[in-house]
């Protein structure tokens, strides 16, 4: 249901500004006047109607929270530090998510509770607020939040630049191959047609080749586009995620590229949790939830219920059998030695960089690879071309 923005007044005069969800405005008027309260003015939530440019990005979230801790820092309280953002955030769409944060601070509201009611606020933001709300830190755990999100954030960034070339080399590799097949191969082609003579055989089947590609590009890029659709498709079922889920940890690399990245989000975000406060039980539901990979969550149900039953966190973590060995051994020093948070950290910096070198490895051998492959189509088409017009000219080679 949408989300309405309403102002009224009761029966005494007072104003009131609050926000509330309802299938449409007609509705909303016959409630509040069922309430004994005159509407002034409704209008709906910005927020819900989020253009390509205007959604929020963990960038923005991130800006958010140093913005945040700054002006509670200087002393502000913090419905007053919540007013000013939403008056000054960039995105006119998060000033909306922030203005309703705020209205609901000021209806009695915890900071938590406000910010659990929208998406852009992750399980782990939230809970790691209500922490440092019950436990009177709430600018410090804002501080860790921001140095979590800034790490998050960077990790993902150079995943990112390490994908970047071998994505823009594929992109423009094709679209030469394209522009070949489409417009200088047919040129060709009819120059040979009108000289009547026997061409050799490469020329012949690229000829042919281009002829295809030229006749039925559609067909490809209709079946490419339908076998897109129908994957994404798949995977939003439960069986086509738990079916994707297994292939990752099945291909080779993929598995290990896969488990490392599930060993460092899971405890990054645990040991972040765990250091702000949040209770052991909830931190392991939330990272199990950040995850990605629903067969490894199961497995890592294990531990939660493990940890429940007062066995601590090493033993069920050793009989998950998602974390190797050495990773378990860590964190049973760090049980002993009390301090479980600070080994889950080291843990997810030493995963973090072992993938990205993993990542960069992969990438130097894959970027040859795909050098040479383009290179061989490119080569094939180039030769294919100088043995017709050698043979129709009878030029020796």
């Amino acid at each position: 249901m949408p989300l309405y923005v309403y102002e009224a007044v009761d029966s005494s005069g007072r104003k009131i500004r609050e926000s509330a969800s309802y299938s449409d405005e007609s509705t909303l008027k016959s409630s509040l006047r069922e309430k004994g309260l005159m509407p002034l003015s409704i209008r709906m939530s910005e927020s819900k109607e989020i253009s390509f440019f205007e959604r929020v990005t963990s960038k923005d979230l991130l800006t958010f929270t140093q913005e945040l801790g700054n002006l509670l820092d200087s002393g502000l309280p913090i419905d007053r530090a919540l007013y000013v953002l939403s008056e000054h955030s960039e995105k006119k769409a998060f000033r909306a998510i922030i203005r309703e944060v705020y209205v609901d601070i000021q209806k009695g509201n915890s900071l938590s509770y406000a910010m659990g009611k929208h998406k852009i606020f992750p399980k782990v933001y939230v809970n790691m607020i209500k922490a440092g709300e019950t436990g009177g830190i709430l600018e410090t755990v804002i501080k860790r939040l921001v140095s979590f999100l800034e790490t998050t954030i960077s990790f993902k960034q150079e995943i990112i630049s390490a994908l970047i070339y071998p994505v823009l080399l594929t992109v423009v590799g094709g679209l030469a191959v394209a522009v070949l097949m489409l417009y200088v191969i047919p040129r060709f082609s009819q120059i040979f047609t009108d000289m009547g003579q026997a061409l050799p055989l490469p020329t012949i089947v690229l000829i042919r080749v281009s002829n295809a590609f030229a006749s039925y590009w559609w067909v490809v890029l209709a079946a490419v586009g339908a076998a897109v659709l129908m994957v994404r498709g798949y995977s939003n079922t439960a069986e086509g995620r738990a079916y994707i889920d297994g292939l990752k940890l099945k291909l080779p690399v993929l598995r290990k590229l896969s488990m490392k990245l599930i060993i460092s989000r899971f405890s990054r975000t645990f040991g972040t949790l765990l250091q702000s406060g949040v209770p052991i039980i909830e931190a392991i539901r939330i990272s199990r939830e950040v995850v990605d990979n629903e067969m490894i969550a199961k497995r890592l149900a294990v531990v939660e219920e493990g940890v429940s039953k007062g066995r601590g966190m090493s033993q069920p973590l050793r009989e998950s059998g998602v974390f190797p060995a050495i990773v378990t051994q860590m964190v049973t020093v760090g049980e002993e030695a009390g301090r479980l948070e600070e080994t889950f950290l080291l843990i997810a910096e030493r995963f973090e960089v072992e993938t990205k070198d993993l990542i960069k490895r992969f990438i130097s051998l894959f970027e040859p690879a795909l050098i040479l492959l383009m290179g061989s189509v490119v080569g094939f088409i180039v030769v294919s071309m100088l043995i017709g017009i050698f043979s129709i000219n009878e030029i020796p080679i």
